[in-house]
Parts: structure tokens; C-alpha cells; sequence
């Protein structure tokens, strides 16, 4: 099952509409090769279906990242862009220099932020991990900064 499948059948059970806009939208979505931010996605889906307006993209953005199908990562600028996500616990390094975004699965995290919260007390319900730096493409290119 492709993710365009999986989304609509995850909204589907959960009886959300799939009106002709959301479904351009994903179609656009899942085309993205790199990380995308929601005015990157508004503009992209101008040029193709200039009836969808600004409000359906950032509501079909949320409901995507709070169902899973999307995450969103921290650019170094402060800006938040998405990445189609995967079921899959997974981290996130980003690169300064072209944006790329590589996932990675494994999270020596969990047993830290075990050990902090019960030492603490503290009911810990999720995380997210980004590291950023250059890739191996541009570190290769470009001076660090």
C-alpha cells in the first residue's frame, strides 16, 4: 500500500471527508523528495489548483501531522517544514547547507529520558530528536559554519 492509500484509508475509518482539494493536496504531498513547508505547499498547489485556498492546506497539514502521516521538523531557521513520515519511531537529521532530511531509526534517547522520569517523576508521552549539521554532500563542498 502506497502512502496516499494508507492516508485515505486511515481518514476514511476515522470518517473524515476526502474532498477533491485534500486529495490534490496528498498527491502533491507525496510528490515532495525534500522537506516542504506549508507555504512552499500553498504555493505548489496554486499553480495546479488555484480554487484551493491557504486555510485547507494548513488544516489538511494538521490533520496529516496529528494522525501520523506527516512530520514536521525544525529547520535551523526556526521555520517548520514536513517530511511524509512512516509508522516507524524515527529521528531526524537536517542538513544547514541544502535542507536535506535524513530519517533515522534507533533511539538511545528512550533509556535516558527513561531514567530522568523516574527520577523525576515525570510522565514523559513523546519526544522528537533533530540534530543539525552538513551532510555528506555539502560537507564535502562547503566550509562548516
Amino acid at each position: 500500500m502506497n502512502w496516499i492509500e494508507g492516508v485515505i484509508g486511515t481518514l476514511n475509518k476515522e470518517r473524515h471527508r476526502i474532498t477533491r482539494p485534500r486529495s490534490n493536496l496528498l498527491h502533491i504531498i507525496a510528490g515532495y523528495r525534500s522537506p516542504f513547508t506549508a507555504e512552499q505547499l500553498y504555493a505548489d498547489v496554486q499553480g495546479k489548483h488555484p480554487s484551493i485556498g491557504r486555510a485547507t492546506v494548513y488544516r489538511t497539514l494538521d490533520l496529516l501531522h496529528s494522525r501520523g502521516w506527516l512530520a514536521r521538523v525544525h529547520r535551523d531557521d526556526g521555520e517548520h517544514a514536513y517530511v511524509v513520515a512512516d509508522s516507524r519511531h524515527q529521528h531526524y537529521l537536517v542538513c544547514k547547507a541544502c535542507g536535506d532530511v535524513t530519517a533515522f531509526e534507533g533511539c538511545d534517547v528512550d533509556s535516558l529520558l527513561g531514567g530522568l522520569a523516574r527520577r523525576l517523576g515525570f510522565e514523559i508521552e513523546g519526544h522528537w530528536l533533530e540534530a543539525f549539521g552538513r551532510c555528506r554532500r555539502c560537507s564535502h563542498t562547503s566550509t562548516p559554519a
